[in-house]
């Protein structure tokens, strides 16, 4: 299966998704499957990323990967570096020797998968780029479900925002068990099953949180306005997120969506709900971006051609030997050109979102709010490994329609608006309705004034 899309870092976005159906180290001598799978991951990008593979570097990467696994457990093992200039064949063969000792150093205590993954990170990290990297069998099954719109893991049906310590819920995924239990966005998360969650790290809490379907959990939350403490008791589902988490007409007639992620079917459900708000007497639109890290570029494509005149040009690739291809908008827009629009991002706005808030700032189509992007613009193809685990590979490289590189810089807003954990605590969204104040004064602007509005020193502050 071949499909395009959009991002990679702890959470997968521009992926141009590709099965791996056969084994990609054929010839090689025998190994043990957990050595195999390193040297599986190592063809898969020689034969794909998009910059030509050193693979002496790339294997003492993978060594190095060994050695902080072994160091992290308190293990000592003299793993050296592979000598420069040795041929492939020999410095594979090398690896193999390195590997085998790293397990006999491990002992019982590390496992050879354990172990390869390390050195498969080790290797994805060494080309420091925000597309190339592992996912888990766990993780790459749950890539796999979410990107068809389907039930990806159990839990509770929430999202995340963790601040200086403390984790708050963002978001309540419509149609969860969260909702229906009475938990609220901007509530504070004190402690799980009575585990304070003071010191502990995003992946601790989720993973408390998450559980079998039909189990429960209890959440002690901290809600704003409220001084007391409140327990409410949560019983797990699979949980399916959609594409697109909140709908809305505010006073004066300015729309509001949130689209959290570019899945199977994202542009259909975009154009419809445009459609369904038109008629509904939208006059603007507040698109929230913040939280979306990427998904299929085809599905970007269909959200671009409905907010964006035709014939624009929205996103360039760059291919091996500098060839480049520039995508432009096919219309007819679904927006008038006339109508306001102001676009939300934040530190996870990342790949396919970023793309789509860069063409809105290039073309003046409308203005950012909130905070700088995460950079993380490329393009990649995900392999499945023998393991199961999945092996995302940037094959080629983004940038915006009028040729600016993102990966690495992001996108600066018009509007910088950052939401504080002042504002998380007192249960305020103010960059939403700093976004709101811009759209209702653009409104009030005169019928004759074209293009973007302008803002006061209040709405900047």
């Amino acid at each position: 299966m071949r499909t395009r899309s959009i991002r990679w870092r702890a959470t997968l976005g521009v992926f141009i998704i590709l099965a791996v159906l056969a084994p990609l180290t054929a010839g090689l001598p025998a190994l043990a499957a957990d050595q195999s799978l390193v040297l599986e991951a190592l063809s898969v990008l020689q034969q794909y990323y998009v910059d030509p593979v050193d693979t002496v570097k790339t294997l003492n990467a993978a060594v190095a990967g060994l050695r902080a696994h072994l160091s992290t457990a308190g293990v000592a093992a003299p793993l050296s570096d592979i000598p420069d200039g040795v041929a492939e064949t020999e410095a594979r063969r090398q690896f193999i020797e390195r590997f085998i000792a790293a397990v006999s150093a491990g002992g019982v205590t590390i496992t050879q998968t354990q172990l390869a993954h390390s050195a498969i990170r080790g290797m994805t990290e060494g080309f420091k780029d925000s597309h190339t990297g592992l996912l888990t069998p766990d993780q790459n099954a749950e890539r796999r479900q979410r990107q068809r719109g389907q039930a990806g893991f159990s839990g509770i049906g929430i999202i995340l925002m963790p601040r200086d310590g403390k984790f708050f819920v963002l978001t309540v995924i419509p149609g969860g068990p969260a909702e229906a239990a009475g938990v609220r966005e901007f509530d504070r998360i004190l402690r799980i099953n009575d585990v304070p969650t003071a010191g502990m790290q995003v992946d601790q809490v989720s993973g408390l949180v998450r559980g079998p379907a039909g189990s429960q959990v209890t959440l002690t939350l901290q809600r704003p306005g409220i001084t007391d403490p409140l327990a409410i008791t949560v019983t797990r589902a699979p949980i399916s997120i959609p594409s697109i988490l909140k709908i809305g007409i505010f006073e004066g007639g300015v729309g509001y969506v949130k689209l959290y992620q570019f899945v199977e079917r994202t542009g259909r459900e975009f154009r419809g709900i445009l459609t369904q708000m038109q008629s509904q007497g939208m006059r603007a639109l507040v698109l929230d971006l913040r939280g979306n890290g990427g998904g299929f570029l085809t599905e970007l494509n269909s959200v671009l051609n409905a907010t964006m005149p035709v014939g624009l040009p929205v996103y360039t690739e760059i291919r091996k030997g500098s060839n480049t291809r520039v995508f432009r908008t096919t219309g007819p827009p679904l927006l008038p050109a006339s109508m306001p629009l102001a676009v939300l991002v934040d530190e996870n706005s990342a790949s396919a979102a970023e793309l789509l808030a860069m063409a809105v700032k290039e073309h003046r189509r409308g203005q950012l709010v909130g905070e700088k992007t995460a950079g993380a613009v490329e393009a990649s193809l995900l392999f499945d490994l023998s393991d199961g685990s999945g092996l995302s590979v940037t094959t080629f490289r983004l940038a915006s329609g009028l040729g600016a590189r993102l990966e690495g810089i992001g996108v600066d807003p018009d509007m910088a608006a950052p939401l504080t954990i002042g504002d998380l605590e007192a249960g305020q969204d103010r960059p939403l309705g700093t976004a709101i104040r811009a759209m209702r004064q653009f409104l009030s602007l005169p019928a004759r004034r074209i293009g973007p509005p302008t803002f006061t020193q209040r709405e900047r502050i």
